[in-house]
């Protein structure tokens, strides 16, 4: 049911007067917030429940997005984006949640997304973005590559942006050279889609380092093909570059973090 729970902030208010003590008005947050607008989400997302059925919806479409645009700026997986749901009090009073609100569970987020959809959840998260670049924060990133916006969705984005730089190339491949598609796994490689938050931490830790070895592998045996293929493969490498660190003995995730004072 579309009616949030009695006392969660769902638009952006001051909250308990313990806020105004605490919150920094020089903070990157309080800024953003400040000049970027989200009332509009809710309403935008209001068909995706129900008017009169069910619990109240307590983890609003603006707490999620709110959330999204903070694991975008700090490079947070969803576990992390959880704890500091919890503990810090920047992002408790940013994405709405009253001081002695305990945090949603970090599979939430990833359920959020799959109600939404890819494309409907990009459609939003990027005019967020585009409103925080037009304000004059986090200059210099790129938000035209859809792919590459989503590997600021942390750890289990790294997982999801990787799958999306594979099945990009590969559906090129399958275009150019069918016998390379099939040879690369074909429709099992492309439809690999197991849902990252149903995963437990060592399940994640395996799947990145299958998906970093098969994105290695594809770009290997396509690299001549030029084209398309091409510009595909580049841009596999580049999140490889931008998010791998390791041989092939110790495959570990990149922690990036912007030079910001949360």
């Amino acid at each position: 049911m579309f009616s949030p729970r009695k006392g969660k902030q769902t638009t952006f208010v001051y909250g308990p007067e313990i806020y105004e003590k605490l919150v920094s008005r020089d903070h990157l947050l309080y800024k953003i917030n400040e000049l970027v607008d989200f009332t509009f989400i809710n309403e935008e997302c209001r068909n995706l429940y129900s008017e009169s059925m069910g619990r109240p919806v307590t983890n609003t479409p603006e707490i999620m997005f709110r959330s999204a645009i903070i694991q975008s700026l700090y490079d947070y997986s969803d576990r992390e984006m959880e704890y500091e749901a919890r503990y810090n009090i920047m992002v408790k009073w940013f994405i709405g949640l009253n001081l002695d609100d305990s945090s949603y569970d970090h599979s939430a987020l990833g359920r959020f997304r799959d109600l939404l959809g890819e494309e409907r959840w990009k459609g939003i998260f990027f005019s967020l973005l585009k409103q925080i670049e037009n304000a004059g924060f986090v200059k210099g990133k790129d938000y035209v590559d859809a792919t590459h916006v989503v590997a600021n969705i942390a750890i289990p984005g790294t997982i999801d942006l990787l799958r999306q730089g594979i099945k990009d190339v590969m559906k090129t491949i399958q275009e150019i050279d069918p016998d390379l598609f099939e040879e690369l796994g074909g429709e099992k490689t492309v439809n690999d889609n197991k849902k990252v938050y149903n995963l437990s931490p060592e399940e994640k830790e395996s799947k990145l380092v299958e998906l970093v070895k098969k994105a290695r592998e594809i770009n290997q045996k396509s690299e001549n093909i030029g084209g398309k293929v091409s510009e595909k493969t580049q841009q596999l490498r580049r999140i490889l570059n931008e998010n791998i660190d390791g041989n092939e003995d110790n495959i570990v995730k990149k922690k990036i973090r912007l030079k910001t004072d949360l």
